[in-house]
């Protein structure tokens, strides 16, 4: 599956053999993208962000130095050889300058030794992941707050309540692990122990076992780092079962559809937020998101995961824009790296030549008998 935004530039291009650069006469800038669209919907929501900004800046101003940018998306179900083969296939076909917005942890460090190697970013990926951000890699640029500050706040938030008998289910797979870690170490530091650690497989995303060992603790609160469709199965049988744990997850589940698909069961869910309220417009670069939507034919839904798509977005613009008429990837990397303590409008990111850190907010949010997020 491919979605495109269309759009057009113009201006001159430099010859840095090292990494992707544009023809002279090239058009418009291409941008990149391997999400999963056909499965879960945190990936495409984000998309939707992302093409939500560039569509709002093609048709405000032209694009970025005379050049309208154009998304090309491919599906890659968060298969990581999948992921790897649409990467090669944006670089070395669609001759992508940057990359945006990949989702899931496997699938981003499957890419990691392609963009070493052709020498081009990989801006804001979808995931908090600890490898991405120590040691730095010097082909990502990080928008979000690591899995390891949202499992600090997740503990931070529970020792505020003074709960004690804590469980901790994990996904058994790089983010899973990496949340377990983040969990793990946060705990120990208020010297808490979890009572019980559960995980499920990647695979089948079986939560039969973990349910029932988790249910057989009786925790007053359970730690989640999973894929939404996993979360939201073992909330319902947990809370079918006549449990009623304060339940904490990670960012990587904010979608619509997750939301929707826990029906009344989502009530008092926590989960954390690594970007501002979608429709705080008290926040600047919120009141743009706000417009572009009002601007739009086809809006897409009011989400954190489209908002941080749309930030996202904003935030390779503005690197494409200090890279200036003579664009190539490798200029696009020196520019971005120009952006410490730069404000998006409310998000401020810590960029330079030995930080990729970008935003470290982190903030948690409960699911009200609505099914939306209070703050």
């Amino acid at each position: 599956m491919r979605a495109v935004s269309k759009m057009v530039l113009s201006s001159a291009v430099g010859l840095l053999l090292t990494s992707v650069v544009l023809p002279a006469l090239a058009e418009k800038i291409v941008v990149g993208q391997s999400v999963e669209l056909s499965g879960q919907a945190t990936g495409k929501e984000g998309m939707q962000g992302a093409q939500l900004f560039f569509n709002w800046i093609n048709s405000n101003q032209g694009g970025v130095n005379g050049r309208k940018i154009e998304l090309i998306t491919y599906d890659d179900q968060r298969d990581p050889q999948k992921t790897k083969e649409n990467t090669l296939k944006l670089i070395k076909e669609d001759r992508a300058v940057a990359l945006l917005g990949y989702r899931s942890t496997p699938t981003v460090q499957a890419v990691l030794p392609l963009l070493e190697k052709n020498k081009i970013p990989l801006v804001a990926p979808f995931s908090g992941s600890q490898s991405l951000y120590k040691p730095m890699h010097p082909y990502v640029f990080n928008l979000r707050a690591s899995y390891q500050d949202e499992a600090a706040k997740m503990v931070e938030s529970l020792a505020l309540m003074q709960i004690k008998n804590i469980a901790i289910l994990y996904q058994d797979d790089a983010f899973g692990k990496d949340g377990l870690a983040g969990f793990e170490m946060h705990l120990a530091a208020r010297k808490l122990n979890a009572s019980v650690i559960a995980k499920y497989d990647r695979k089948d995303l079986n939560v039969d076992a973990a349910v029932a060992s988790i249910m057989a603790a009786n925790p007053a609160a359970v730690l989640m780092a999973c894929t939404p469709s996993a979360c939201a199965d073992f909330i319902k049988k947990v809370k079918t079962a006549g449990r009623l744990p304060q339940f904490m997850m990670l960012s990587n589940v904010n979608s619509e559809e997750f939301f929707t698909s826990l029906g009344k069961h989502g009530r008092g869910v926590g989960v954390v937020q690594v970007m501002p309220a979608p429709r705080n417009i008290g926040v600047p670069v919120v009141r743009e998101f706000q417009h572009a939507l009002k601007a739009a034919s086809n809006p897409p839904p009011v989400t954190s995961a489209v908002l941080e798509g749309f930030i996202a977005a904003k935030l390779l613009t503005e690197g494409l824009r200090r890279s200036g008429a003579n664009l190539s990837s490798q200029r696009l990397v020196t520019a971005l790296e120009t952006m410490s303590d730069f404000d998006l409008g409310g998000i401020t990111l810590q960029y330079g030549s030995g930080q990729h850190m970008g935003s470290n907010f982190v903030e948690m949010s409960i699911v009200d008998q609505n099914g939306k997020m209070m703050r």
